[in-house]
């Protein structure tokens, strides 16, 4: 296998393994099974409350009606709340509740768990090539999310 190919292998593996470990991850932190939107969700949610929903939906990529069919499936399993701005009704702001902030922390061990694994293995020069790599890989898919990337086949 080429090195093209074994990276683009690499890649594809680790992605559905990272999603999978944490869903796992998850169900068994809290013992109630959570998807890798609600847990993403959660995790913006948590690292910036109270905030806006139009906020998070805008930093995930997807529509305020999306974001809230997954608020409703969040609030009915008691992780999220949600309250009305009180100076404009308009504006929905979204808080985690004691067991979303549970689910917060513990995804934010599972990822220190995770690159520490990786880090602790490496040297500092080797530390500086991975993350210079993983900063190409992340402006690929920045430039792929905006639509100005490739050529769109693929």
């Amino acid at each position: 296998m080429g090195g093209a190919e074994q990276i683009n292998s690499f890649l594809v593996d680790v992605f559905g393994r990272v999603n999978k470990i944490e869903e796992r991850a998850m169900a068994d932190g809290l013992g109630s099974s959570i998807s890798i939107t609600e847990i993403h969700i959660i995790e913006k949610i948590g690292a910036m409350e109270p905030i806006r929903m139009s906020e998070v939906a805008k930093s995930i990529g997807v529509t305020l009606a999306t974001l809230t069919v997954a608020c409703d499936k969040l609030e009915a399993k008691e992780l999220v709340r949600r309250k009305r701005d009180k100076n404009d009704r308009r504006v929905v702001n979204v808080t985690l509740t004691d067991k979303g902030r549970a689910a917060y922390e513990y995804h934010k061990a599972f990822h220190s768990r995770m690159v520490a694994s990786v880090m602790d293995t490496l040297t500092p020069e080797q530390a500086a090539v991975l993350a210079q790599s993983l900063e190409k890989l992340q402006d690929f898919f920045l430039s792929e999310e905006s639509g100005s990337g490739g050529n769109g086949n693929g």
